[in-house]
């Protein structure tokens, strides 16, 4: 157990009874994640009570013959029932500063302490006692660390207009999600952002395959759209990049974006949708060919490499547009910035993507992706020296899984091949297997996104047996992605 519940546990239970009441006139114990962090760590159900009557209801309908372990938060313990006190154990009046004795008491009664910040100032095991300065310095310090309340974030979340097609909507959701993230508050907001992914279903069920035909001039709304809408919109002697990061999320851009406004470069940021199922071998295939992918391609840097270069110098581009072999160039896992006779650079980052999916948790990704971002920031720097209009953008973004199950061995016998299956997706060679996959597993056919041969998740399952950070679905962190310009310097 950690240390800093433990101790939280030892003021208000006592082994002899399995039920407590307790006065907490900070109301530290009152808050969403220090209830839940309690409850988690040590199986003790700390619920606020607002009255005598309550807490009879309460007691007499669920704690008196279960084996609940409840701390009850109250306001006077006198208007507690005799016949109901003697089977509580009264705890001491419980406030956060009796575990931080070195800080000053005035000052945290005055501070709004998240579970975070709590366990961050306990942890530092003070050895001698604070001033009212160094207390609110000290609190400061939690705050830039820890400090965020998952309810008001809750709150911020569910206030945001869902319009899936605007960039406003990822990128007020993902602005939130990356600070809960860093924080370590994934955990306490995951149901809100699932009931935000609920929305977004209900939003490709309608509109997702109309952008399969949608126009490129204005912007491409899909990954296949890319290629065309450069081409609508740059000339011939245009000097254009276009960096590719395997399986970045728009949030882990925002990470990205932040860096780059440091080194004194404007973004402009938009939205397009990854190709589904939301896998490298079709999604960043349809960003090179400019089109529809097929089932029948290899994905690999040198067929990649193929496809940018054809698509620029094909025959069948119009003669103003058409590139010659020498100003086109393609680049797998080096950024390359020495050549000025370029008009057309792709640059796929993969270092991210091939990490990712080790991890099984947002917060280390997030760390990750912060120290990765360091290095690519000054890539785009030099490149962005040499002139050039530089478009970023991925072919998927990820999400945090946990698992449904293994597939088994015949169900694995008629998928496709070597790609036709992952932790969130499945491809059929017939779509009478696919059939016979859903009619076999009913209890999941609603949480599934089931389009011609393929069959993906909706939510956050996996077909896997633990957590993992991965792809494949149709989550909206998987498939509302970054498409950002930056302007030649």
């Amino acid at each position: 157990m950690d240390e800093f519940v433990h101790r939280i546990v030892k003021c208000l239970t006592t082994e002899a009874m399995r039920l407590s009441v307790v006065k907490n006139p900070d109301g530290f114990l009152c808050a969403a994640d220090t209830q839940q962090k309690v409850l988690d760590e040590s199986g003790l159900l700390l619920l606020p009570i607002a009255s005598g009557i309550e807490l009879r209801v309460r007691y007499e309908l669920e704690d008196k013959h279960s084996e609940n372990h409840v701390c009850y938060i109250v306001d006077n313990t006198d208007e507690i029932l005799p016949d109901i006190k003697s089977h509580l154990y009264i705890a001491p009046t419980f406030t956060i500063a009796k575990l931080m004795p070195a800080c000053n008491e005035t000052e945290l009664l005055h501070a709004k302490l998240t579970f975070g910040m709590a366990s961050y100032i306990f942890n530092k095991k003070l050895t001698r006692n604070l001033t009212k300065e160094e207390t609110r310095y000290l609190l400061l310090e939690s705050e830039e660390l820890y400090g965020i309340d998952p309810q008001e974030i809750i709150s911020t979340l569910k206030a945001i207009p869902l319009q899936w097609e605007k960039n406003e909507t990822m990128e007020s959701i993902c602005t939130i999600l990356m600070r809960a993230i860093e924080k370590g508050a994934y955990k306490e907001i995951e149901s809100i952002i699932e009931e935000l992914n609920d929305d977004f279903q209900i939003f490709i069920n309608s509109k997702y395959f109309s952008f399969i035909n949608s126009s490129s001039i204005k912007k491409p709304k899909m990954v296949h759209k890319i290629l065309p809408h450069l081409t609508h919109v740059h000339q011939r002697t245009d000097k254009v990049a276009l960096l590719v990061v395997d399986g970045m999320t728009y949030w882990q851009y925002l990470i990205l974006d932040k860096a780059l406004n440091e080194e004194g470069i404007k973004t402009q940021k938009d939205i397009t949708f990854a190709w589904l199922p939301s896998i490298t071998k079709l999604s960043r295939q349809a960003i090179f060919r400019g089109e529809a992918p097929r089932m029948d391609y290899r994905q690999s840097p040198t067929d990649e490499s193929r496809l940018w270069v054809d698509y620029w110098t094909s025959s069948q581009r119009q003669v103003s547009k058409r590139m010659q072999d020498y100003e086109v160039e393609y680049t797998h896992g080096g950024l390359s910035v020495g050549n000025d006779n370029l008009s057309r650079l792709a640059f796929v980052d993969v270092s991210l993507d091939e990490k990712m999916h080790s991890l099984d948790n947002n917060k280390d990704l997030f760390v990750l992706t912060k120290n990765w971002t360091e290095e690519f920031a000054n890539d785009i720097k030099a490149l962005h020296e040499q002139g050039y209009q530089i478009y970023i953008t991925t072919d998927h973004g990820n999400v945090l899984a946990n698992p449904w199950r293994l597939l088994n061995s015949q169900e694995r016998t008629y998928l496709y091949e070597k790609e036709s299956r992952g932790k969130r997706h499945l491809i059929y060679n017939n779509i009478e297997h696919l059939h016979d996959f859903l009619q076999s597993n009913q209890e999941i056919n609603s949480q599934l996104f089931v389009h011609d041969n393929w069959a993906v998740w909706r939510n956050t399952k996996s077909f896997n047996n633990k957590d993992s950070i991965t792809h494949g679905g149709a989550h909206f962190l998987e498939v509302v992605i970054p498409f950002v310009k930056i302007e030649k310097k």
